[in-house]
């Protein structure tokens, strides 16, 4: 409904259908003082007041930029019938004619569009966007994305979800029926060829959008384990975090030394975690291993000296079951032997009422532990029936000890069974052995040994280290791979390719080839120096490992909402530019 400020400041409306004539007529009849000479049109301009045109003598609708945007983002949002829909309620709620409301109600619209028209655009794209993620993005196109079809197939449904979306919002633009007619068609054939690129649109830009973020992508079980190391103080290069082969031969190629100090410090770091086990700690070299070694038999002697073993059945079992399966392959006088060490074991409980002081029981361990290892590379049967009479207090020194001591004995143990692995794999030969290093081959060799069924079903405190080291440190061939030959190749290709061009330039002068030659080997010296330098930065390692955008990081169903979003906000747009 048109408004006039009169001259007099007094607003004044008149119907929709008046004549402007009649208008103009109207206000110079009663204010015949500010019509001009000649002519029926107030020029008077109220002062402050704005949106007056002098044209009409009326006081338009005034829209800034968000204004703008929110009457674009109603406008798509509903299809292009909200001011139908509204003039109804406009008009029950006055008693206006409801023609007479719409035909304010689309005045205000077209104002606004006017008066910031790109404003009024970017809301109607949010409009549409908005539907998009308001459905979840539901429609032909979703539904065969979400069912693993091909791209093909989903640009197909997403082009017949933008046909019928568009053809919507075009005949919702329209006033009558034939411009609703003319616009539908327009929004059809737009929307169809919107949702037909949307699906290749997002493909190739979240393919690129990823290869761009998280350069190398890696698998769940890859980073799981490389997690794992972290958790253990274990410093990984971006390589080795990745997986990828070309990414770890240029660490070692042109890594320089930021390269070799994390491949030495990992070294160092993975035997400590290993060494944590036993309860030690920094590398394995001798002197490390016997203080250990001691400290860990100053704890069962502290331990065993204020308890008491007390003879049970367990015990007798035990010993009667070493007796019973070594007795049939062991030689007359290793048989003899064996029997005197039980016998002895008997009469120390017999002698101390069926209890063996700690000290004793320390005594007697000590020496078949001996025994068991003189014996371990001449006769090992007469090496595993010793070691079973020794098993057979230590279990029931277990089963005596006093509940106070329960924990610490038991961890005792363990920590004792973690160190004798880790003198097996401390045994290895090579540089890093003889320095202390324990690699997580050697590791898993030795944890495996003699205990394969505990190993692989992670009952072993060196599974998961000696896996993970595996999965992620074993180091890549040395010579002979297209990848580190390429890596290689870096440093001779930019002497060529920057001699050339320095060749050329001075080309018209005397010794241009000299320059060009010595231009390019200066280049091939720096080049792959710099880039190592880069790739090995904090900054660079932690770009090149990240995994934001992994690799199928890309559901589905992200997929499906992204297309929906594009083609009804695409669609939203160009069904209204109707020609």
């Amino acid at each position: 409904m048109p408004q006039v400020r009169m001259p007099d400041g007094a607003v004044v409306s008149f119907p929709d259908d008046m004549p402007k004539e009649q208008i103009r007529s109207l206000i110079a009849t009663k204010f015949p003082d500010a019509a001009p000479r000649g002519h029926n049109v107030p020029e008077y301009v109220p002062p402050g007041v704005e949106g007056y045109n002098p044209e009409t003598g009326m006081v338009e609708p005034q829209y800034g930029r968000a204004g703008s945007a929110a009457m674009g983002a109603a406008d798509t949002a509903t299809f292009g019938f909200g001011d139908e829909l509204a003039s109804f309620v406009g008009s029950g709620l006055t008693g206006v004619p409801r023609q007479q409301v719409l035909a304010e109600m689309r005045g205000n619209a077209e104002a606004a569009q006017a008066q910031n028209p790109g404003s009024y655009l970017t809301g109607q794209v949010a409009g549409g966007v908005a539907q998009g993620l308001a459905t979840g993005g539901a429609g032909f196109g979703a539904n065969a994305a979400k069912t693993g079809a091909g791209l093909g197939r989903v640009a197909l449904g997403s082009a017949a979800d933008g046909l019928i979306y568009g053809g919507l919002q075009g005949a919702g633009g329209g006033t009558d029926l034939e411009s609703r007619a003319k616009g539908a068609s327009w929004g059809a054939v737009t929307g169809g060829v919107t949702g037909l690129a949307a699906p290749y649109i997002v493909a190739g830009v979240s393919k690129a959008t990823q290869k761009a973020v998280s350069p190398f992508s890696t698998s769940a079980d890859r980073t799981a384990a490389a997690k794992f190391l972290g958790s253990e103080g274990v410093p990984l290069t971006a390589g080795q975090k990745t997986g990828s082969k070309a990414l770890r031969y240029a660490e070692s190629e042109i890594g320089g030394d930021a390269a070799a100090n994390i491949m030495e410090e990992q070294g160092r770091a993975f035997t400590d975690a290993a060494m944590r086990k036993a309860g030690g700690s920094g590398l394995a070299d001798p002197d490390t291993l016997a203080a250990l070694k001691g400290r860990l038999g100053k704890g069962f002697e502290d331990l065993s000296a204020r308890n008491t073993l007390r003879i049970d059945q367990g015990i007798v079992d035990d010993m009667n079951r070493a007796a019973q399966e070594y007795a049939r392959v062991l030689p007359a006088d290793k048989k003899a032997i064996f029997q005197n060490l039980g016998d002895d074991i008997i009469g120390r409980f017999k002698a101390g009422k069926n209890t063996m002081s700690g000290k004793d029981y320390q005594t007697i361990r000590s020496r078949l532990t001996r025994m068991a290892k003189n014996y371990r590379n001449s006769d090992g049967e007469f090496a595993d029936a010793i070691r079973g009479l020794r098993d057979a207090l230590d279990n029931g020194m277990e089963r005596s000890i006093a509940p106070a001591d329960k924990g610490a004995w038991s961890g005792l143990r363990q920590r004792y069974g973690n160190y004798k692995v880790l003198e097996k794999a401390a045994n290895g030969g090579g540089e890093d052995a003889a320095l202390g290093i324990i690699s997580p081959a050697r590791l898993r060799m030795a944890a495996s040994s003699g205990n394969q069924s505990g190993f692989a079903t992670g009952k072993s405190d060196f599974t998961k280290l000696a896996k993970a080291g595996q999965a992620v440190m074993t180091p890549l061939p040395n010579s002979g791979t297209a990848s580190r030959l390429a890596v290689r190749n870096l440093g001779a290709m930019a002497p060529s390719i920057v001699g050339a061009g320095a060749g050329g330039a001075y080309g018209a002068q005397d010794g241009g080839g000299l320059q060009g030659a010595l231009t390019g080997a200066l280049a091939g010296f720096v080049a792959p120096r710099v880039i190592g330098k880069m790739m090995m930065s904090k900054q660079g390692q932690r770009y090149l490992a990240n995994q934001l955008l992994k690799s199928g990081a890309m559901t589905p169903q992200k997929r499906a909402l992204i297309n929906a979003v594009l083609t009804y906000g695409g669609s939203a747009a160009t069904s209204r530019l109707a020609p």
